[in-house]
Order: C-alpha cells, then structure tokens, then sequence
C-alpha cells in the first residue's frame, strides 16, 4: 500500500515549482494571479505572468504590416499596465512578466514550453452555451494544447466576469400512471 509522503500535496501531488499564469486585467484573471501567487510562495516556487496582445492578421492577411505597427505599440504600452496589474495582485513575491502578440491560447502555451513550467493557472470567463460556442475559450485550448498540467479557476459569484444568466426551469411533478 502507497503512503503519501510529507513532500506531497493533499491531491497526492508534487507542489509546482514555475507557475505560469496568463491574464487579460480582468477581476478573474486578478484573482487567478493572487491564487498562483499564494501557492508559489508556499512551494518557494516562482511565477510567470503573461499578457498576449491579442492580433488576427485575417485570411488574407491584408494589412499585416500597418498591423504589426499598431501591434508593437499595443504591446509597449500593455508593459506598463502588466507591472501595474502585478504590482497589485502579487505584492511582494518576484514574478518574471512577458507580453506577446498573437493567437492568446497559443501564445500562452508556446510561453509555457519556452519557460518550462510546471503549471498554467488561469481564470475562465464563465461562458456558456451559445457565447463560449460564438466566442471561443482561450481556457479551454489552453487546457487542450498544454504540455503540463492547467489548473482553472472560474470567476467567484460576485465577479464581473462572470456572466449571471437566470436559466427558465419548469417544475413538475409526477404521480404517477393512475392519477392522469
């Protein structure tokens, strides 16, 4: 019989040690940052925050140099508001920060194997049904295309992030065959 040993988590698991931890400035993808920054600092781990300049150059790709332009400056200025947005959610733990521009989900994971890290934390958006079909979830690539593991969080009840949808639910009850 397997014993867990004082070096495993409570899952049974090795604690992260390089936790990469996207984000987009939302209050979800904050409280995704302070979660990795707590569990990295109870690891002695370290963290990498990335921020991917979203850039879709189309089809056709008309345009890819005026938008590459337009996307270098995007990025430039994205660099002041990725400290910012650190300096707020992760205090006083060091944490390496990188903007990219591109496919986010892709970037995300090419960023996880260029750093080599052992964990992606990231926060959902709490789409469902028609708008996560319509729009998409970088989490969900994220989770598909990732060479370690992805742990998600989805945004807390009170979050602006998360959208609140009433769903119609109709109640009925059953009797039976001989009550019709």
């Amino acid at each position: 019989m397997r014993t867990k040993s004082s070096s495993e988590g409570r899952r049974g698991s090795v604690k992260p040690r390089r936790i990469l931890v996207p984000v987009d400035f939302s209050d979800s993808s904050a409280r995704a940052l302070r979660h990795a920054a707590k569990r990295a600092a109870a690891s002695g781990g370290s963290l990498i925050v990335v921020y991917v300049v979203p850039a879709d150059y189309g089809w056709l790709r008309i345009g890819r140099d005026e938008s590459r332009d337009l996307d270098r400056s995007l990025q430039r200025q994205a660099v002041d508001r990725l400290r910012a947005f650190a300096d707020e959610n992760v205090g006083d733990m060091p944490a390496d920060l990188e903007v990219r521009v591109g496919q986010p989900a892709e970037e995300i994971v090419a960023a996880a194997r260029e750093s080599k890290c052992d964990s992606i934390m990231l926060s959902t958006r709490g789409l469902s049904g028609l708008d996560r079909y319509l729009i998409g979830s970088v989490a969900h690539r994220v989770a598909q295309l990732a060479p370690c593991p992805v742990v998600l969080l989805r945004p807390g009840k009170d979050s602006p992030d998360r959208k609140q949808k009433r769903q119609s639910v109709l109640r009925l009850k059953h009797k039976g065959k001989s009550s019709r």
